[in-house]
């Protein structure tokens, strides 16, 4: 080709580029969802907080782009990755150089999240992590992921300080953890602390990820007679740790569950009163909580799928309104600068305001402890956040 060929062909491409860009007439959002495999439970509300977003966006006009004078609407690209993070990791490969998606949302869960962001940091697109505390995903000095979860060496802080709080009633803690990264990443920092501070670690045993079967270990927590029973658990294992340990009659004075309350459906209806009464369970979200619009989306995602968002749900929407809010202060749809926007920006959420520090991570977490209290779930610790306090020792 001639030198004054390749000029042409320079000057064409330039005189064609704004012409593309002007075409631009939608934002291409891809993600992987565990809509079936282990994960499933989870992922299901991600899936919905992401469409509800994506159709009122879309309802009210779109997402402005400066750069294109104009609001372009939101279009999802998804696969399922059956709950396999290998899986996912492939398909996020898939989504950014074959599917050519501008943007991306996040998988569910710190494992998935784990194996993704290796891939979207290889590309170097910005991604809002939903649901990833873990705290290894955020040590590895990546330079494009950023969380709304507190990371799992932050949240267990109120229960720590509850226990220290009620120490002349606590001497005795036994813990249960699930085989996976974000659970076994709490327990290391949850039962260290529980040593420091001068309490009997009775127990702490590891059991499989999902798993159903919790009799053994249910008799070996009788027999400690701990005060304190905490277990580190995932939907639906927590499901079947709870029922477990009320047929085998574990009563301590105070009962933690990780996740389950927050899931209505398949936690709270099926296990009925009874055995959810009392639970406490680790704060992620609350509708309750003193940030804007944090009510309104309850209530709107109530009303839609029948049922209350679990924090799942909420972390997604998080998620979308930091994403898209990004794209909103850049003015562009270039991943770079809205990469630079995120690292300088403060973003406003369902979860409060947060600024991300050089890990991705929120440097004002503001983590608390929910508890069912007359069969709804409250937030109940610390005190200055609760207008219903911690009932302690349970009955």
């Amino acid at each position: 080709m001639s030198r004054v060929m390749v000029v042409l062909a320079a000057l064409l491409v330039l005189a064609l580029a704004p012409l593309a860009h002007a075409q631009k007439s939608e934002i291409v959002v891809g993600a992987s969802f565990s809509t079936t495999g282990r994960f499933s439970t989870e992922a299901a509300e991600h899936l919905r907080a992401y469409q509800m977003f994506i159709d009122e966006t879309n309802a009210a006009g779109g997402v402005m782009v400066k750069s294109l004078g104009k609001k372009l609407p939101i279009k999802l690209v998804q696969y399922d990755d059956q709950s396999d993070p290998s899986a996912a990791a492939k398909l996020y490969e898939k989504l950014i150089t074959s599917d050519k998606v501008d943007l991306l949302f996040s998988p569910w869960g710190s494992g998935p999240n784990f194996a993704v962001t290796a891939v979207t940091e290889k590309h170097k697109v910005p991604m809002v992590l939903a649901s990833a505390s873990a705290d290894n995903i955020f040590n590895r000095g990546f330079k494009y992921i950023y969380a709304t979860t507190d990371i799992a060496s932050m949240l267990p802080r109120p229960l720590v300080d509850v226990l220290k709080a009620k120490k002349a009633d606590v001497k005795k803690v036994a813990v249960l953890y699930e085989n996976f990264l974000f659970t076994t990443s709490l327990d290391e920092v949850f039962a260290k602390s529980v040593k420091d501070e001068g309490f009997e670690l009775v127990l702490n045993e590891r059991y499989p990820l999902a798993s159903q079967d919790f009799s053994g270990m249910m008799t070996k927590v009788k027999a400690a007679s701990p005060d304190a029973l905490v277990t580190l658990c995932m939907m639906p294992a927590c499901i079947y740790a709870t029922r477990q340990a009320r047929e085998a009659g574990v009563t301590p004075k105070l009962f933690h569950v990780n996740i389950g309350p927050m899931y209505v459906k398949e936690y709270m209806e099926p296990l009925g009163p009874r055995n959810t009464e009392g639970i406490v369970e680790t704060g992620f979200w609350h509708p309750d909580l003193p940030y804007p619009g944090a009510r309104a989306f309850h209530d709107r995602f109530t009303a839609r799928y029948g049922r209350p968002p679990s924090t799942d749900a909420a972390f997604a929407w998080m998620a979308a309104q930091h994403l898209f809010q990004a794209v909103e202060k850049a003015g562009t749809l270039d991943r770079e600068v809205i990469n630079a926007t995120f690292k300088k920006e403060e973003f406003t959420s369902i979860g409060g305001t947060f600024r991300y520090d050089e890990r991705g991570v929120n440097t004002n977490p503001r983590p608390f402890l929910s508890q069912v209290q007359d069969g709804k779930r409250v937030v109940a610790w610390p005190t200055d956040l609760t207008r219903t306090p911690l009932r302690f020792p349970l009955k």
